[in-house]
């Protein structure tokens, strides 16, 4: 092998690297779903929607089992792992909850294929946009089918502080 190839082999190397760490930055874990979609919320919208619902990874699990915490608004949570993508409000037959395979990052959007759960056979095409220095985290899931055509759904969450709630 000359050296011109194993120049090509390394940069390789370091490219598949740097789209490992970008994928592996993504952010993940428990956000609380942001009810208002007339406009993207801005951080202040998030951080008073925390403070007047005091969101807890133990009351986002109560939810996500189907158990509605007691003195709890009716607030939903979205569950963001590397390799799933589960909200606390999907119903049955939605095309929201699934496997998630996420792809490459461009500033702070990600995208993603996701195999809802209720439908394998289909993929639906998304983008998580979430600026580290802001608590929106807005997903986008495109061309999700419907009885008349395929529309795109943009949901909005917030980040909230609790142990063990974003890795």
């Amino acid at each position: 092998m000359g050296l011109k190839n194993a120049g090509c082999i390394f940069l390789a190397m370091i490219a598949v690297s740097a789209v490992d760490n970008v994928v592996a930055s993504t952010t993940t874990g428990v956000f609380l779903w942001y009810p208002d979609k007339s406009a993207p919320p801005s951080s202040q919208d998030c951080e008073a929607l925390v403070s007047r619902v005091r969101p807890s990874r133990e009351k986002a699990e109560a939810w996500l089992w189907g158990r509605m915490p007691q003195e709890a608004e009716l607030e939903f949570y979205h569950f963001l792992s590397e390799s799933r993508m589960e909200p606390t409000f999907s119903a049955e037959g939605d095309y929201d909850t699934g496997e998630l395979r996420l792809g490459s990052s461009v500033g702070d959007e990600t995208a993603f294929d996701m195999i809802p759960d209720d439908h394998p056979s289909d993929t639906i095409k998304g983008s998580m946009i979430a600026p580290t220095e802001s608590s929106v985290v807005t997903v986008i899931l495109r061309n999700v089918p419907t009885t008349d055509a395929p529309v795109d759904r943009v949901i909005y969450y917030c980040r909230f502080t609790d142990d063990e709630t974003e890795a």
